[in-house]
Order: C-alpha cells, then sequence, then structure tokens
C-alpha cells in the first residue's frame, strides 16, 4: 500500500513553529510518545472547540461540506464548488506544492474570498492582538500565523482572488439570548470513528439567537507576519529571522523527506509534546534531540528545566554556555552567582545534587499553624469555562462551578467530609454552588484553607455575576464571599475577616521536601509525603474510616517495584470496573480522574455527549473520588505538619 503524501498541514505548521525538529517525531505514533496527541478530542470537548465550529457553520448558512475521506476527493470536491460565482464552504481543501490545509469556511463571491479560522478562543477587542510596543501578542502568535499560513497556500494556488482573512472568535462582550445552545451541538458515538456530530434539529436563526461569535479581520497582522515585523529584532530566534514562504518551504521539504531539521535545544524543550515518560515502549523525541548534545543524557539527568520558576532568559543562557545540568550548575560559584537564585530553588537545587531525602520546615510555619482556628475546613473547586454559554444572558467563557468537596477537621481530631455537584445537562450551577458552601462554612469561624488562588478567584467570579442579576438578592452570598475572600481595590489588598488561608503559599514559604523536585502542587506535595511521612504511612496504610467516596480505601500502598508508595491519584479506583460495554455503549473505556484536566474533561462529556445513565453514573463517582482526594490531601498535609512538630 503506498504511503500518503507527507505534506505540510496546519497542524504540523504550527508544531514546526514551535520547533522545527518536532516534525520528523509527528505522525509516528507506533514509534514515539506524544502527550498532546492522546488527549487533543477530550481537550477540545471540554472547551467546546467542536461546538463553537459547529456553529461558525450555522452563522454561514447554505454552505457545502467536504465530506471526502481521501485527500485527492477532497481536492476534487473542493474544485468542483469553486467554479460557482457564489458559495460558501466547509472545510474546503486547497494543494500548493508540499502544502495541504483544510479551510474552517470560505466565503466565494466572485474574486472575493472569505478565509475563516474558527478558533474556540476568548475575544474581548482587536488590540489583544498586540503588544504595547506594537508587535504582535505572543498570546496570539500561533493563531494569527495559522491564518496567515493559509493565506499564504490560497493566494499561490489563487493569484488572482482579493483575500480577506478572518478570525471567528467568542466574543466576551457578547451574551447568550437564549438558554440551552450547548444542547444543540451535542456528540454522539459512531462506529467508524468513536465520535461525531449530531444535530438536534434544523437550527433557524431564532433558536440560536444573538450572535456571540465575531468576525475579526486580520489583514493588518499577517502583512505584518509576512514583513517580519511581527517580532521586535533582539527577540527573534534564528527561525524568526528567515523570511515566511522560504521558512514555510524549507519546513515542508523537510517533512517530506522525512529528515530530522537540525536540532536545537533550548528552553523552549521544557514543555515538549514528545517527552516520554510514561510509555515504556515508545521512544522520547525529548530524550533523542537531548542526545545529539550529550549521549549520556537520560530522562533521570537532574537538568535545569527542573528547577522551580527558573527563568526562561537565564535557563536559555546557561543552555547556549553548554550548562544544563543541575550538578553543572551547583559546582559552579560564578554561574550560581549569575544565575541569582531565590533560597528555595538553591535549596532544591542542593537537595537535588546531594541527593539529600532531608525535608525543611521553617519554624515560621507554626507561628501560623498557631493562629488557626478550629474547626478547620479544606475546600477545593472544579470548574469549567465553556465557549458556548449554556443560559441566557450569560457571556462565553464565564466561569462555571459544578463541584466542590470540603474536609472539616475537629479540634479532637474527627473528620468530616462534605460534597456538592452539579451533573444535570445545561444547568447554570453557580449561585446553588455558592449557596451550599455557604451553609457548610458559614455555621461557624473556623479557619478555611485553599491550595492556590483558584477558589478565591471563581467566588470573587460569581460574586460579580450575582451584582450583574437584576431581580435576585444575592446580599448573604456576597457578604459572606466578601468575609472568606481578598481582592484588590485601588492598588490595596482588601481581606475578608475570615480570609481563606492559601496552603500553597505555606508550601513556597515554609515546606519543602526533595522529591517535589520542581513543583509545588499538591499533586507533588502528596507522593512526597507518602514517602517520608511515618505518621501518614500508619494513618493511611488501613482504610480511610470517613467521607463518602474514598471511605474503605486504602491510599497509602507500597509498590515493590519502584520501591516506594503509589501515587494515590494513581491508584484511585476504575468506576466502570462494574460496567459491561455491550450493555451500555460506552463511549469511552473508563472514567478515571487524576487531575484538574481530565476533571474538566469529564465535565464536558457529561455535558456534550450522549451516554447512558450507567456511564453517567461512572463518572459522577469518578469526579467525586478525585475532588475528596484533593482536599484530603490537604488534611494529609496539615497532619504531616503536626506530626512533625509533636
Amino acid at each position: 500500500m503506498a504511503k500518503s503524501p507527507r505534506y505540510l498541514t496546519k497542524s504540523r505548521f504550527k508544531s514546526a513553529l514551535e520547533c522545527p525538529t518536532k516534525l520528523y517525531y509527528t505522525r509516528k505514533e507506533e514509534i514515539y510518545a506524544n502527550k498532546s496527541k492522546q488527549d487533543k478530542f477530550l481537550k477540545a470537548l471540554a472547551e467546546g472547540g467542536y461546538q463553537v465550529g459547529e456553529l461558525a457553520k450555522y452563522y454561514h448558512p447554505n454552505g457545502h461540506e467536504v465530506l471526502s475521506k481521501r485527500e485527492d476527493k477532497q481536492l476534487e470536491e473542493t474544485s468542483e464548488l469553486l467554479q460557482k460565482q457564489k458559495v460558501i464552504i466547509y472545510e474546503p481543501a486547497i494543494k500548493f506544492e508540499n502544502f495541504f490545509i483544510r479551510v474552517d469556511v470560505l466565503v466565494k463571491d466572485g474574486n472575493n474570498v472569505e478565509l475563516i479560522e474558527v478558533k474556540a478562543k476568548s475575544f474581548s477587542f482587536e488590540s489583544e492582538f498586540y503588544s504595547e510596543k506594537g508587535f504582535i501578542s505572543s498570546s496570539w502568535r500561533s493563531y494569527l500565523y495559522d491564518i496567515a499560513f493559509q493565506n499564504w497556500v490560497t493566494k499561490n494556488v489563487y493569484p488572482h482572488w482579493e483575500i480577506t482573512p478572518y478570525l471567528m472568535l467568542a466574543d466576551k462582550n457578547k451574551r447568550s439570548s437564549v438558554s440551552g445552545m450547548n444542547q444543540l451541538f451535542t456528540i454522539k458515538k459512531d462506529q467508524a470513528s468513536n465520535k461525531s456530530y449530531k444535530i438536534d434539529r434544523d437550527l433557524e436563526s431564532e433558536i440560536l439567537g444573538d450572535r456571540l461569535l465575531t468576525k475579526v479581520n486580520v489583514s493588518k497582522a499577517i502583512k505584518m507576519i509576512y514583513s517580519g515585523k511581527d517580532k521586535a529584532q533582539k527577540d527573534k530566534s534564528n527561525e524568526d529571522k528567515k523570511e515566511f514562504s522560504s521558512r514555510l518551504r524549507e519546513y515542508a521539504e523537510y517533512y517530506k523527506n522525512d529528515e530530522m531539521f537540525p536540532v536545537q535545544v533550548g528552553s523552549k524543550c521544557k514543555k515538549c509534546e514528545f517527552k516520554n515518560d510514561k510509555e515504556p515502549s515508545l521512544r522520547s523525541g525529548f530524550e533523542q534531540c537531548w542526545k545529539s548534545l550529550d549521549p549520556s543524557f537520560s530522562l533521570e539527568t537532574d537538568h535545569i528545566f527542573k528547577i522551580w520558576r527558573f527563568n526562561k532568559t537565564k535557563t536559555q543562557n546557561l543552555i547556549d554556555r553548554g550548562i544544563y545540568k543541575m550538578e553543572d550548575l551547583y559546582h559552579s560559584a560564578s554561574l550560581l552567582d549569575e544565575a541569582s537564585l531565590k533560597d528555595r530553588q538553591f535549596m532544591q537545587l542542593e537537595k537535588m545534587v546531594t541527593k539529600s531525602q532531608e525535608e525543611f520546615v521553617d519554624e515560621r510555619l507554626y507561628e501560623e499553624i498557631d493562629q488557626w482556628q478550629f474547626p478547620l475546613h479544606f475546600i477545593d473547586f472544579e470548574t469549567s469555562i465553556v465557549a458556548i454559554p449554556f443560559h441566557i444572558n450569560r457571556s462565553p467563557y464565564e466561569q462555571i462551578a459544578f463541584q466542590f468537596s470540603c474536609h472539616t477537621f475537629y479540634e479532637d481530631g474527627q473528620i468530616e467530609h462534605h460534597e456538592w455537584i452539579e451533573s444535570e445537562r445545561g444547568a447554570f450551577p453557580n449561585y446553588k454552588f455558592v449557596k451550599a458552601l455557604k451553609n457548610i462554612l458559614d455555621k461557624d469561624n473556623g479557619t478555611i484553607f485553599r491550595y492556590a488562588t483558584h477558589e478565591n478567584s471563581v467566588l470573587r467570579q460569581i460574586r460579580e455575576q450575582m451584582l450583574k442579576e437584576p431581580d435576585s438578592n444575592f446580599s448573604d452570598c456576597i457578604q459572606w464571599i466578601d468575609k472568606v475572600t481578598e481582592h484588590w481595590d485601588k492598588g490595596e489588598k482588601i481581606k475578608g475577616e475570615n480570609n481563606m488561608v492559601d496552603m500553597l503559599k505555606l508550601v513556597k514559604e515554609y515546606y519543602y521536601h526533595p522529591r517535589m523536585k520542581g513543583s509545588n502542587s499538591i499533586k507533588s506535595v502528596l507522593p512526597a509525603i507518602f514517602y517520608g511521612s511515618a505518621y501518614i504511612k500508619r494513618r493511611y496504610s488501613a482504610p480511610v474510616g470517613f467521607g463518602n467516596n474514598l471511605k474503605g480505601e486504602v491510599l497509602w500502598k507500597y509498590d515493590n517495584k519502584e520501591k516506594k508508595p503509589f501515587d494515590p491519584y494513581k491508584i484511585l479506583p476504575d468506576t466502570y470496573r462494574t460496567l459491561d460495554a455491550s450493555k451500555h455503549n460506552l463511549l469511552f473505556k473508563d472514567a478515571r480522574v487524576q487531575d484538574g484536566g481530565a476533571a474538566l474533561a469529564a465535565f464536558g462529556k457529561m455535558q456534550f455527549m450522549e451516554m447512558s445513565a450507567p456511564e453517567k453514573s461512572a463518572l459522577v463517582s469518578a469526579l467525586l473520588q478525585y475532588c475528596e482526594l484533593d482536599t484530603l490531601a490537604m488534611v494529609m498535609l496539615y497532619q504531616h505538619w503536626i506530626s512533625l512538630k509533636d
């Protein structure tokens, strides 16, 4: 069987922009691990990306969709449609040399053509495309380069066309004039692809209500890209300095020939999706690149990427000088002085280089603890932001708080767990969420704990939503939110009388365990204390004696192979284990929720996908388990600190 042509497409061009060497690792799923490939669909689903794409088609009615699976047929079908004087085409295929694109929406009226790239990205005003100095903003760079690429390919094929390029975006200034829009674009299982769209009915303009997507002319930005004026000269990489068309042709040639672009390791490598630490049968592109610099390099190498919040510029400067191992940095006094490491960064560096497993606790932590008032409440929220609002009078990407967990720790050591979740499709849960949380936390003046700023931000955003409601009285809820949160007012931080304590801030200032490495996330802290805490081992190697979803579970288990305790997030029970796939037509293999991204995806599945009641119940159970573990992890951290004091 002949191999399909190796064209430079939109997605491959995006990868090349990040790092041209990535082109060599793409389309080789059987050889190289690819983290982005694993969750691409779920991410788009959770963010409402597919729904935005469908909505854009309804804003351009009576269009023709190119549905052919084969590339040659797509080109053929597109060519026939373009013979028309006036035509709207969804997903037309255009090929030039070794370039192949599918345009989201193409509108043709004679020689006047609109190229429309649809993105599930929030938009407020055109000026956000540009920095204060007039260059293209880094947050918009990949989107604008995407449409610039499409414009270039199309113009080369149809030079006589007058092309106007657009981005179609979710406009945060707009409000939905109807309810239940998310339910108009649901997804059901397809036997061939396991995913497909289902439109519930023929959608008329009155059903869709006022437009929520905005079409923005980006001709100015594209001209800047073509002229090389999109970025300050001092900030340009060697790739940025290349002429646009030359750059494209170079990428296309390397990809066509399946040759590796010259490796250029640097700070950008930190977020490489081809880093493999979980799939032993697959290679790591990240490791392969670094081995070209140092054959002894491995994923176990303690490299400077692992230093907590280490400046990108400093990282790149060290790499340019051949310093990328922590050990090399640690043993160079001049470089250490130049790097100007913060105390915490140096502590991490020293402990990793010296292989120390001794945790650090600043005595000031216990001064903080002495100020806390029982009962102690540990809370965690799961939230979502969706492009297509569920309810009338809501804007794209408004915060939706659909779940919380709360563990309450009493002075006598007793622990209670409370939880709340909204699983109804299309519901706007925020106000019920706050009322349920207030009913639990407003019974006493016990200290409330969050981990990071998320919970504070969510409550402040819901407060603003409540203030905008014309007829409802939320004064009690607003007063309570003011009581437990902090905010800035005219440059001054205003703290409520029972302002939540941020445990992440406490960790950053007063606590460090070498096994946390460069992360202060609770997902890193918990496995670290599991490794070293005698109290936690004794307490949680027995079944949990409280809670709703974890009661009876043994969370401290030893991995004999790795010679360390299992990460409790990795051993959460599979709530799908009792479901029979043949009976329930399951959309997914399991319902494991082990991080915030998976929780967001699970919520997206329930909102946008048709599934059986048992499968939905399994997802809800998985969400409840995960969120309960998040707040229990905070309890465990507190228990560990107290055990060290004793």
